[in-house]
């Protein structure tokens, strides 16, 4: 997994720039490892779930509803 490297730059940044902070924390933290624990619903791993209100939590968006803000983006 690389590392982020922050400098300065003159570019602006969106509300999104900080989601692959989020993404590695993630990864570190295993959020993967509990499929094996909780049931696949409706063809939807757990952990994706869970990946995804937490990336809208750190967008500032308190309802899972608003993930259809974001269905058809590309990853």
């Amino acid at each position: 997994m690389p590392n982020v490297k922050f400098r300065a730059s003159r570019l602006t940044l969106t509300s999104h720039s900080g989601l692959s902070i989020i993404g590695q924390c993630l990864e570190i933290a295993g959020v993967d490892s509990i499929d094996s624990r909780f049931p696949t619903t409706l063809g939807m791993r757990t952990s994706d779930v869970v990946k995804s209100y937490l990336g809208l939590l750190c967008l500032g968006m308190s309802d899972y509803d608003a993930i259809e803000n974001f269905r058809r983006d590309k990853p």
